[in-house]
Protein backbone atom coordinates (compact mmCIF):
# COMPACT_ATOMS: atom_id res chain seq x y z
CA UNK A 1 0.00 0.00 0.00
CA UNK A 2 3.20 2.36 0.76
CA UNK A 3 4.52 1.72 -2.40
CA UNK A 4 1.38 2.39 -4.47
CA UNK A 5 1.19 5.72 -2.64
CA UNK A 6 5.07 6.72 -3.36
CA UNK A 7 4.29 5.89 -7.12
CA UNK A 8 1.19 8.19 -7.15
CA UNK A 9 3.77 10.93 -5.37
CA UNK A 10 5.94 10.59 -8.11
CA UNK A 11 3.88 11.03 -10.40
CA UNK A 12 1.90 13.82 -8.65
CA UNK A 13 -1.80 12.27 -8.32
CA UNK A 14 -1.36 11.26 -5.25
CA UNK A 15 -3.15 14.48 -3.28
CA UNK A 16 -5.88 13.57 -5.10
CA UNK A 17 -6.28 9.71 -6.20
CA UNK A 18 -4.59 8.64 -2.73
CA UNK A 19 -8.37 8.66 -1.12
CA UNK A 20 -10.14 6.96 -4.10
CA UNK A 21 -7.39 4.43 -4.64
CA UNK A 22 -7.55 3.28 -1.05
CA UNK A 23 -11.33 3.06 -1.15
CA UNK A 24 -11.44 1.27 -4.51
CA UNK A 25 -8.50 -1.28 -3.16
CA UNK A 26 -10.34 -2.25 -0.11
CA UNK A 27 -13.96 -2.39 -1.82
CA UNK A 28 -12.30 -4.95 -4.15
CA UNK A 29 -10.39 -6.54 -1.79
CA UNK A 30 -13.52 -7.11 0.06
CA UNK A 31 -15.69 -8.38 -2.45
CA UNK A 32 -12.82 -10.97 -3.94
CA UNK A 33 -12.63 -12.33 -0.53
CA UNK A 34 -16.22 -13.10 -0.55
CA UNK A 35 -16.50 -14.22 -3.80
CA UNK A 36 -13.52 -16.48 -2.88
CA UNK A 37 -15.27 -17.71 0.23
CA UNK A 38 -18.30 -18.76 -1.58
CA UNK A 39 -16.33 -20.24 -4.08
CA UNK A 40 -13.95 -22.46 -1.53
CA UNK A 41 -17.19 -23.47 0.48
CA UNK A 42 -18.52 -24.82 -3.45
CA UNK A 43 -14.84 -26.62 -4.14
CA UNK A 44 -15.21 -28.39 -0.62
CA UNK A 45 -18.60 -29.34 -1.06
CA UNK A 46 -17.93 -30.88 -4.67
CA UNK A 47 -14.99 -32.64 -3.36
CA UNK A 48 -17.22 -33.86 -0.07
CA UNK A 49 -20.05 -35.45 -2.52
CA UNK A 50 -17.67 -36.76 -5.51
CA UNK A 51 -15.69 -38.84 -2.21
CA UNK A 52 -19.02 -39.42 -0.40
CA UNK A 53 -20.37 -40.97 -3.84
CA UNK A 54 -17.08 -42.92 -4.34
CA UNK A 55 -17.21 -44.35 -1.11
CA UNK A 56 -20.93 -45.28 -1.74
CA UNK A 57 -19.86 -47.39 -4.80
CA UNK A 58 -16.73 -48.89 -3.93
CA UNK A 59 -17.39 -49.40 0.33
CA UNK A 60 -13.70 -48.71 0.40
CA UNK A 61 -12.35 -45.22 1.87
CA UNK A 62 -8.92 -46.05 1.27
CA UNK A 63 -8.97 -46.72 -2.73
CA UNK A 64 -12.04 -43.30 -2.89
CA UNK A 65 -9.32 -41.75 -1.47
CA UNK A 66 -6.68 -42.65 -3.28
CA UNK A 67 -8.55 -41.77 -6.77
CA UNK A 68 -9.71 -38.34 -5.36
CA UNK A 69 -5.84 -37.87 -4.97
CA UNK A 70 -5.46 -38.78 -8.39
CA UNK A 71 -8.25 -36.89 -9.67
CA UNK A 72 -7.25 -34.15 -7.73
CA UNK A 73 -2.98 -34.45 -8.76
CA UNK A 74 -4.56 -34.28 -12.32
CA UNK A 75 -6.53 -31.38 -11.85
CA UNK A 76 -3.70 -29.45 -10.78
CA UNK A 77 -1.29 -30.47 -13.62
CA UNK A 78 -3.68 -29.64 -15.31
CA UNK A 79 -4.46 -25.92 -14.22
CA UNK A 80 -0.47 -25.51 -13.82
CA UNK A 81 0.14 -26.58 -17.49
CA UNK A 82 -2.75 -24.04 -18.81
CA UNK A 83 -1.69 -21.25 -16.70
CA UNK A 84 1.79 -21.29 -18.12
CA UNK A 85 0.48 -21.57 -21.63
CA UNK A 86 -1.72 -18.61 -21.19
CA UNK A 87 0.95 -16.40 -19.65
CA UNK A 88 4.20 -17.60 -21.24
CA UNK A 89 5.90 -14.67 -22.94
CA UNK A 90 6.60 -15.55 -26.71
CA UNK A 91 9.65 -14.48 -27.99
CA UNK A 92 10.24 -12.31 -30.57
CA UNK A 93 11.59 -13.17 -33.94
CA UNK A 94 14.32 -10.81 -35.28
CA UNK A 95 11.80 -10.62 -38.55
CA UNK A 96 9.26 -9.09 -36.29
CA UNK A 97 11.96 -6.69 -34.89
CA UNK A 98 13.05 -5.35 -37.84
CA UNK A 99 9.85 -5.17 -39.00
CA UNK A 100 8.33 -2.96 -35.69
CA UNK A 101 11.23 -1.42 -33.85
CA UNK A 102 8.97 0.83 -31.82
CA UNK A 103 7.72 -1.86 -30.33
CA UNK A 104 10.64 -3.69 -29.30
CA UNK A 105 11.84 -0.51 -27.84
CA UNK A 106 8.90 -0.18 -26.09
CA UNK A 107 9.49 -3.64 -24.52
CA UNK A 108 12.77 -2.39 -23.01
CA UNK A 109 11.56 0.69 -20.81
CA UNK A 110 10.36 0.46 -17.80
CA UNK A 111 6.92 -0.21 -17.05
CA UNK A 112 4.80 1.21 -14.03
CA UNK A 113 5.24 -2.34 -12.00
CA UNK A 114 9.05 -1.86 -12.52
CA UNK A 115 9.42 1.57 -11.39
CA UNK A 116 6.97 0.57 -8.44
CA UNK A 117 9.42 -2.13 -7.60
CA UNK A 118 12.04 0.18 -7.81
CA UNK A 119 10.32 2.86 -5.03
CA UNK A 120 9.28 -0.08 -2.66
CA UNK A 121 12.94 -1.65 -2.76
CA UNK A 122 14.41 2.14 -2.18
CA UNK A 123 11.85 2.20 0.88
CA UNK A 124 12.97 -1.06 1.85
CA UNK A 125 16.50 0.32 2.12
CA UNK A 126 16.34 3.79 3.12
CA UNK A 127 13.30 3.94 4.99
CA UNK A 128 9.68 5.48 4.32
CA UNK A 129 10.49 9.15 5.01
CA UNK A 130 13.80 9.42 2.93
CA UNK A 131 12.05 8.17 0.00
CA UNK A 132 8.88 10.37 0.10
CA UNK A 133 11.15 13.40 1.25
CA UNK A 134 13.28 12.58 -2.16
CA UNK A 135 10.07 12.60 -4.09
CA UNK A 136 7.99 15.25 -2.87
CA UNK A 137 11.52 17.65 -3.91
CA UNK A 138 12.22 15.69 -6.97
CA UNK A 139 8.32 17.34 -7.99
CA UNK A 140 8.95 20.40 -6.32
CA UNK A 141 11.93 20.69 -8.93
CA UNK A 142 10.26 19.44 -11.48
CA UNK A 143 7.06 21.78 -10.84
CA UNK A 144 9.77 24.89 -10.50
CA UNK A 145 11.57 23.69 -14.04
CA UNK A 146 8.15 23.21 -16.00
CA UNK A 147 7.06 27.00 -14.36
CA UNK A 148 10.44 28.10 -15.16
CA UNK A 149 10.57 27.17 -19.03
CA UNK A 150 6.73 28.00 -19.50
CA UNK A 151 5.64 24.21 -20.05
CA UNK A 152 2.57 24.57 -17.04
Amino acid sequence: MFGAALRLLAVGEASRRLGDYAKNLATKYLMLSAAGTAFLAAIVFVILAVFWALISRNHDPVLSAWIMAGILALVGFLTVFIAYGITREKPQSVKQALRDPIQTAQSQLPTADDIGRQIEHAVRVYGPVRVATAAAAGGLVAGLLAKRFGRV
